[in-house]
């Protein structure tokens, strides 16, 4: 407290020192200039009048000679070092020592000038400001003219000195005042310094001792410089020091290793205390429960968890201690699927002090087991109907040699139709795998949409003649065109528009419209059909995946039609989305526009 009051009065001292200093200064000079100004503006008031008389003749003047009137004032200009102006009462320049000429004769009027209103005003006018013409700061001071009527204005004299002389020298005034202030103030503050540093070293050295333990730094140690209580007193702050640093050092490794092991882990984390109190939460777990570490730790888990099966398996992990594990859903719209594990902390006792639980999601993984089990059973029947089909053909034929020819004929036809079924989805299985793979190079070249779609449109003719359905297409003019692969994008389409054209009822409408959307072509195939169920968008494009299975297999295709377009879509950098309100659909596909 003894140091930190000293450097207070020193300081003291020290500011109101200098403001004295600093103000008197610049007062002084403030002063010293206001008064050599005024004595120029004395000067310059006595020169104006003279300038006045001179100029009072050819002023009164019924038509004033400004040839001659300029020329004088260039003559007087020159004589006593100033600019001279002069002008009619009603402000129109007439000579001018800076100016002459055709720039004579464009400068302003001078009638709102301050110093000229107040000379009209009061017999004499004065300011300082910056010129226009020249472009710096002037004093200017104005007389009005007058001839042989006193009370008749004809003319006004304005007389301007420009101030840079003076300011130049108060300038370097200042300059020279700052400086010797300056070396002033640093030399009595290290003299003062010198002085409370030799009383005040040994406290000081102790109390930046004291705040660098506070910061967790211990080095380096105080050093004693004399033999009183001081140096005991330093000697007991360096033990207490190594001792405290022995100390924050192992905790500090321990807590670094294990903020480190948490922070990594993509696992969930929770520590619960053995009454169910969270003691702490890694970010992973944050995450999965959408809470702040803040608003849980130092409450139960019942508190921050708001699932019924998981606080149960809590409280019965916390009750019987040891190892345990489950599977629970938390959140929703979608719920994501967790394993827990839950382990007991045992610190070399029987009794359970707290429990560490680690989630770990295994959503994506379900969801995949979900999709490879859904994709088996849907081959599996995909490829058993026509095998199933072929087998019961050759079997009639095998066993009935004396099947008529038409007969014969039918069987083999429907055999090769199913055989072509398989051919097909074993195409467009490899074509997909091929696709994902990054087998199938994809061209990257310019596709025109309108004539794409025309060709589309001409292969699926008969189909929508057949079913009498009202194509509408809607591609605006200088749409730019597509970036990519012609064959495959073709592919994309006529997939969309064969499933539009097979669920849409006889007469009905499907439209395609067109539009640019950010560096992005917008294609949208709208249908009238029989819509698509809200549990089912989300699996729409998944492979086989059918809405109404018997349906679809009556209508024809592989199950595989949506699958490829959204395997091509997205190889070409684009998206593809569905959307449903029951009653038809519209697939809108986003595919990379080509660059001019």
């Amino acid at each position: 407290m003894r140091l930190a009051l000293q450097w207070k009065i020193l300081a003291g001292y020290l500011v109101v020192a200098g403001v004295a200093l600093g103000v008197g200064g610049w007062l002084a000079l403030d002063a010293l200039e206001a008064k050599d100004v005024e004595q120029v503006r004395s000067g310059l008031a006595a020169e104006a009048r003279l300038a006045a008389e001179l100029f009072a003749a050819p002023l009164a003047r019924l038509v004033p000679d400004v040839q001659e009137i300029d020329t004088l004032a260039n003559r007087l200009g020159e004589a006593i070092n100033a600019r001279v102006t002069v002008m009619t009462a009603d402000g129109r320049v007439l000579g001018d020592s800076y100016e002459s000429g055709e720039a004579l004769r464009r400068m302003d009027n001078h009638l709102t000038r301050p110093e000229v209103h107040d000379a009209l005003a009061t017999g004499l006018g004065v300011s300082v400001r910056l010129s226009d013409t020249v472009g710096i700061r002037m004093l200017n001071l104005a007389v009005p003219v007058r001839a042989h009527d006193p009370s008749h204005v004809v003319g006004l004299v304005r007389l301007s000195l420009p101030l840079t002389e003076i300011e130049a020298r108060h300038r370097a005034l200042r300059n020279s005042l700052a400086a010797a202030f300056g070396v002033a103030f640093f030399l009595a503050l290290a003299l003062s310094y010198l002085a409370a540093r030799s009383v005040t070293r040994p406290l000081a050295e102790m109390v930046s001792a004291a705040e660098r333990m506070a910061r967790g730094q211990f080095h380096p140690r105080i050093r004693a410089h004399s033999d009183d209580e001081m140096t005991d007193l330093a000697r007991v702050l360096n033990v207490m020091a190594a001792s405290i640093e022995e100390t924050i050092d192992s905790l500090i490794e321990d807590r670094a290793k294990m903020a480190a092991t948490l922070t990594a882990m993509q696992e969930g984390v929770m520590v619960l205390a053995a009454d169910g109190a969270i003691r702490l939460v890694n970010a992973a777990m944050e995450k999965m429960i959408g809470r702040k570490e803040g608003d849980i730790v130092g409450r139960t888990h019942l508190e921050a968890i708001r699932q019924a099966r998981l606080n149960d398996f809590i409280t019965e992990a916390l009750a019987r201690g040891g190892s345990s594990e489950t599977e629970v859903a938390l959140g929703t719209r979608p719920a994501r699927i967790f394993q827990v594990r839950a382990s007991a902390l045992t610190p070399g006792t029987e009794h359970s002090v707290g429990l560490v639980l680690v989630f770990h999601d295994i959503t994506e993984l379900r969801h995949l087991e979900q999709v490879r089990k859904d994709f088996v059973a849907n081959v599996s029947h995909e490829l058993r109907t026509p095998l199933t089909a072929i087998k019961g053909y050759v079997e009639a034929l095998r066993d009935d040699p004396k099947i008529d020819s038409p007969q014969r004929q039918r069987f083999l036809e429907t055999i090769e139709t199913h055989t072509d079924r398989l051919n097909l989805i074993i195409t467009d299985l490899l074509l997909l795998s091929k696709i994902e793979s990054g087998q199938i190079p994809l061209k990257q070249e310019p596709v025109d949409l309108a004539a794409l779609l025309d060709r589309t449109l001409g292969l699926l003719n008969r189909q929508v003649a057949s079913k009498q359905h009202q194509i509408l297409l809607s591609i605006p003019a200088g749409l730019p065109p597509l970036m990519g692969d012609e064959e495959r994008i073709a592919q994309v389409f006529s997939n969309l528009l064969d499933n539009a054209i097979k669920y849409t009822p006889d007469q009905g409408t499907i439209t395609i419209t067109a539009g640019e959307d950010g560096g992005m072509i917008r294609v949208s195939v709208e249908d009238t059909g029989i819509g698509i169920p809200p549990k089912d968008l989300p699996r729409i494009f998944e492979r086989f995946y059918r809405v109404d299975k018997a349906r679809s297999r009556e209508l024809g295709g592989t199950g595989l039609g949506l699958a490829i377009v959204k395997h091509v879509v997205e190889a070409h950098g684009g998206t593809v989305s569905v959307e449903s309100s029951g009653k038809g659909s519209r697939f809108t596909v986003r595919l990379p526009a080509a660059s001019n």
